[in-house]
Order: C-alpha cells, then structure tokens, then sequence
C-alpha cells in the first residue's frame, strides 16, 4: 500500500494501532469513520475522533433549520439512483439506528422514508430566440439502490456500448414519420431514409459486439454512414420537436463511435485514456452535428458539474472520460428511479443520523475546532503535528457539545451554535474562513499522543491552505494543488404562497437544468414542506431551489487584505443577478409568479412589503465561496493528478474526499463516500477496492 507503511497481515490487523484523527465531518470524513468504526474496531484502534470546525458537521452536503423550522442548504441536492455506495452506507445507518425502537418520536425511522423516488426531469431547450421545456422522465425499474450484498459490477464497457447502441435504436424505432399530406411525399420518403440507415448501422454494430472481442480494432464504418444520415437530417430538420431528436441521436452516435474508434473497450486505462480531452471537443471530433455542443442534455451535464472554468459559461471544461462514466453509470445503473429526492434537509435525514449512529459506536467529535495546519515530522516521512484553533470553548460542566435540536421531532442541525452550550457567545462566522479568527485557545496535536494516524478529509480547497508544509515537500501534492480545480457556487431558495399550478407550473418534483446563467437549475421541492413549521393558517404552497456557478476567482492578495469587502461584494453580485434572474427568466418555469414590471415579491413569505434584494434578503441565500465550499471541477487534463486515498506519500495519513482519485472523479455525494471508504480500507490493511460498489476505474 503506497505511502502508508501499514502491513495488511493479520499480525497488522490485530494489534492495536492507536488513535485516528479525521480531519473533517463532510461525507467522506463521516464515511471514512464509518467503516472505521464497524463492530470490533475498539480491538484495532485506540480512538477514532472527528475534528470539525463550528458547530455542525456535512461540509458542502450541511444543512440546518432557521426561522419556522425553514430547511436552508448549501445547495441542491440530490442523489441519483446510481449512488449505490451512498445509498448502502445510509441504509445501514437507519437499521443500526432502529428509531422505530429508539426513538419512535421521530417521523423519519427508514432510509425509505427519508428519500423517495423523483422521476420527474426536464430540460430547458433554447429555439431561435424563444426557450421551451422539454419535459420528461425516465421509466422507474424494480431495483432499489443500495441494496445488501449488492456489488453492481456486473456492468462492463461493453454493456455500456450495447446498452448506447440499443437505446439509439429504441429511439430511432419510436419517431413518426411526417405526415406525407401536410409536409408532402418527399420529408416522409427521406426521414424514412434516414432512419432505416440508423438502424441498418446500429444493427450492424451490435451484431458485431455479439462476438468475442479480441485486441483489434473495430470496423468504425456503419457508426459513420450513420453521423452521415443523421446531419443530413439535422440540415433539413426544423421543428423542435423532430430536431431534439435528430440532436440527441447524434449525440449518443458519435459517443459510440468514438468509444470503437479510441479502442476504450480493451484499453486498459479505460474512459481515463480520454480524460485529456473535454468532452464536447470530444463529440465534435467523433463526428457530432456541430449543434450538439448547445443541445440541452449536454448543457445540462455541464451544469450538473458546475463545468465552467472559474464560473465563466463562455469556457465550459468537463473531461471526455469522466463524462461518459457518469452519464452511462447515470443512465444505464440507476435503482428504483434515476433521482432521489430527500423528504428534508440533507442534514437532517442523512448528517444528523450517520452522527447519531457513530456516537453510539463510540466515535467522537470535537466540535468548534479548526484545522490550520499539518506538520510534518522530523523524518518529513509522517503527519508530526496537527494545529488546531479551537473557536469555543463548553460550559462548565459539558462534557461534550450535543450539535443537534429537535423540529417536529426530528433531530437536526441549527443555524448557529447552541449557546447555552458554550461559555460565552460565539464569536463571529465560525464557518467562514474569511471571518474573524478570535480563537480561544491554539491546540497542537502531537502523533503519539493524540493521534497516531490522521485522515485528511478536508475539501480541496482548504488543503491547499492547510497542507503548506505536504506541498513544499512533495512534487506530486503540488501537482496536484495546481492542476486540480475548484469553481465557486450559488444558490436560493424560494418560499411561495402559491402552489405551482396556480403559478402556472404542472410538473410537481420536477428537476431541471440547461436554463440561462447563472441560476441554470431549478428544482420543485413540495416534498419537504411537511418538514417545516410554519403556522397553520399561513404556510407555504411552493418551495423552488436554484442553483448555478460563481464567477468569483479564488481571492488574491487584494481581496484577502480586506476580506469582508470580499465577502460583501460576492454577496451583492449573486443577489444582483438573482434578482435579474427572477424578473426576467423565472416566468418560464413560474409564469404566475411574473407581472410586467418583474417579479411578484409579494408572493414571497416574509418579504413583508420588500422588493428586489432586500426581498430575497428574507429568503435563503447561499453564496459558496468559502475554500471549503468550493466544488471540485474535472477539468480535462487533471484526473492524472489526483492522489488515491492511500497515496499521500505519507507514513500516517489518508485522503478522503471527492478530489481524491476514488474511480468516480467527479464533485459528487458517491465519490466523497467511496473516497471516505477506501480511507478507511487501507488503514484496515484492505484493498483500496474492498466492499466499493459499481463500475467504477478503481
């Protein structure tokens, strides 16, 4: 095992071999403690402590309850049902936890009261000047994510390029023919043409994929008489409807082509051979309709990633590879319904619960505490010193801070600390790294004595604040500070008198992507309403969540020399073209909630007779550009330099976290977990695949 110095024998794995500091309470660090902790760890291990800073754990995945119980997040978030290493760690939570026996208050006791399936997607479709919604579904199956014993790895390269293959076909089988008396004799013989050329190639090509395949190279012909056919369609065809069609065929076409023509079925390397390459780049080069660049479901790819250099939409950068393994895993593996929505805040139904469980298992976690720097050891050949600074300190007589309050019954995180709890108010932001720094004590971890292994589960971002010493040391943790990327984020969310028909929308649950920038998300949220406490007689019929890129560079010297202006002029621009959004691009979704002069605020709960930014003021606001709470990119040309979790170069340390090479390279829940897991497996002396699920390059 690169870079641990751990044996993997059974001498190894007995021994006790002393405490673990993890670094962070987001989803790989939780995941991370989780496998750590399993029945017997007290006869590996001495302790297992979380540090985390302020007063709540999840990272980008945090959530909290303001005012009447309002379920604010840090963003959007949803699972998709192809999360099935996600979806298995939190089905294990809600068995352990047993709150139907523990705790029969609360109203969510089972992982299936917690998520539900959403099938409801749309796509927002530009044409000419005019924007339309594309909405639709993908058909629900039988299987549930996550299930026990599952390993989902019966899915290969080339059931990926059947699966592709065959899903053209299905479509090209299900378009109309025009109708030969309204458009005339010639349309009708020529789409006809057209697509009897389609499926004559795609039969051909899957006649072929039912042979042994060997290490040579497949005839790419037939793929191409088809990207022939199909632009001689898109040339012709005009109608929305008909050319969405011909664009999305288009699409998956030159997607197999290029996948036979790069040999990525046998070559070892897999999807990461292409992963230098942006995708769209990518398609084009395979021979793509030049449209498709700008066709719906590939802008939406690029939104769902928050694929944009440094926030700007006019450079959009997604890895060939990791787009592919995504969209196939996302299409062709999804359990039970392609999303899962949660029935309240993401804190609420899976941080707050994975925290109950591991402090029944024994896990601690020292809140209020602030990871500032690792420090090497004298050898510089291990983790020798953590610095910490402690922003609170408890009331007398606390033994340890309870994070968590009750709304409805179940329990969750606040939106600030719990003061009662602390000797003295909090000061400041404590979840901010530009804010004040009035720490009450400066703690110094020594290896030996309060740790002997540490696992690095910050966000990338803050690694490279923390991680000065690792990166002047070591030529591959500055490869890969510099070449990976993080862009920041924004998001709101919007309580509405109106119920959605009423405002004009009738596709309730629906999640959407493709819109104008930057708030190029939407999802309708009524699932979580019932989770909120707003009085009887006045609540909310409609709950919208928005979401998009940031333009706002990492800050330089300037913007760090008077950090609050930073902050405040970030703050301003998202609520300026929040605002813009609402006045002039909501009415798509919401026409009800649109009158001439904009956006109707007084549609808004507790706008109380504001207009414009002190309306949203009144609403939820997530400007995300702390380091910690900046997304992690998969730009092309940066896969090569992730590290895996067992490869730090250092005696005692362990990566976790989505910016970890996990297989799933991707700013996701499911690649943070699975970093999180293969952490843990190697401090365990297990394989880094050990109990990983899916068809992942491991």
């Amino acid at each position: 095992m690169a870079g641990l110095g751990l044996c993997a024998g059974a001498a190894g794995v007995t021994r006790k071999r002393g405490g673990i500091a993890i670094l962070g309470g987001g989803m790989a660090g939780l995941s991370a403690a989780w496998r750590l902790s399993e029945p017997g760890w007290r006869d590996r291990f001495e302790a297992i402590t979380v540090y985390q800073r302020g007063w709540r754990l999840g990272g980008k995945g945090a959530s909290s309850r303001g005012p009447h119980g309002r379920i604010e997040e840090h963003g959007l978030h949803v699972w998709m049902g192809s999360y099935d290493n996600a979806f298995a760690m939190i089905r294990e939570c809600y068995v352990e936890l047993d709150r139907a026996e523990t705790d029969p208050e609360a109203p969510i006791h089972s992982w299936d009261q917690a998520f539900v399936p959403s099938d409801h997607l749309g796509i927002a479709d530009r044409f000419d000047d005019d924007w339309l919604v594309w909405p639709g579904g993908l058909a629900r199956n039988d299987e549930l994510p996550g299930e026990p014993g599952a390993t989902g790895r019966e899915f290969t390269a080339v059931d990926f390029l059947r699966r592709a293959l065959r899903l053209v076909l299905d479509l090209a089988d299900s378009l109309p023919l025009p109708d030969a008396d309204a458009q005339g004799p010639t349309a009708a013989d020529s789409t006809a043409e057209w697509l009897q050329v389609v499926r004559w190639g795609i039969l051909a090509m899957l006649a072929t994929l039912a042979k042994p395949l060997g290490r040579e190279t497949i005839s790419n012909a037939s793929m191409t008489h088809v990207l022939d056919a199909i632009r001689e369609a898109l040339d012709y065809e005009h109608r929305p409807d008909h050319r969405r069609f011909w664009l999305f065929l288009s699409l998956q076409t030159a997607t197999v082509r290029g996948i036979i023509a790069e040999n990525l079925m046998t070559d070892p390397r897999g999807f990461r051979a292409i992963n230098d390459e942006d995708f769209c780049a990518w398609i084009l080069r395979h021979g793509a309709h030049p449209d498709v660049v700008d066709f719906p479901l590939v802008r939406g790819l690029y939104d769902m990633v928050f694929g944009y250099e440094d926030g700007d939409f006019t450079r959009p950068a997604l890895a060939a590879g990791v787009a592919l393994l995504l969209t196939g895993i996302a299409l062709f593996q999804y359990k039970g319904a392609f999303f899962w929505k949660m029935t309240a805040g993401m804190g609420d139904v899976v941080i707050a619960p994975l925290y109950q469980a591991l402090r029944r298992r024994g896990v601690e976690f020292e809140f209020f505490h602030r990871v500032d720097a690792l420090h090497l050891d004298d050898r510089r050949q291990a983790i020798g010193a953590i610095t910490i600074g402690r922003q609170a300190r408890l009331a007398d007589g606390a033994k340890e801070y309870q994070p968590l309050i009750r709304v409805g019954g179940l329990p969750v995180f606040p939106n600030r600390p719990l003061a009662e709890q602390l000797d003295g108010p909090a000061p400041g932001d404590l979840e901010s790294h530009f804010g004040d720094r009035t720490d009450v004590e400066t703690r110094v971890l020594r290896k030996g004595i309060d740790f002997d292994h540490v696992v690095l589960a910050s966000s990338l971002g803050m690694v490279k604040l923390v991680a000065g010493e690792l990166i002047a040391d070591s030529a591959q943790w500055r490869d890969m500070t510099t070449n990976l990327r993080t862009v920041a984020t924004q998001a709101f969310q919007l309580w509405l008198r109106l119920d959605e028909q009423t405002l004009g929308w009738n596709h309730p649950g629906v999640t959407t992507s493709g819109y104008v920038a930057p708030f190029d998300t939407w999802a309708s949220m009524p699932q979580t309403l019932w989770a909120e406490q707003w009085p009887r007689n006045d609540q909310p019929r409609t709950v919208a969540y928005f979401c998009g890129a940031l333009a706002a560079e990492w800050p330089n010297a300037k913007d760090m020399a008077d950090p609050d202006a930073y902050v405040a002029s970030c703050r301003e621009k998202v609520l300026t073209d929040a605002v813009a959004y609402l006045d002039n691009h909501v009415g798509l979704y919401l026409p009800g909630a649109v009158t001439e002069q904009g956006f109707a605020w007084q549609l808004l709960f507790g706008a109380n007779g504001h207009r414009g930014a002190a309306a949203l003021e009144t609403q939820h606001v997530s400007v995300n550009i702390d380091p910690s709470d900046r997304y992690v990119q998969s730009v092309p040309g940066s896969d090569k330099y992730r590290l895996r979790s067992d490869e730090s170069g250092y005696d005692n340390l362990l990566l976790a976290g989505d910016w970890t090479d996990s297989g799933c390279n991707a700013g996701c829940v499911e690649a943070a977990v699975m970093s999180g897991l293969q952490a843990a497996n190697a401090l365990l002396g297990r394989g880094h695949g050990y109990r990983i699920r899916g068809f992942y390059q491991l």
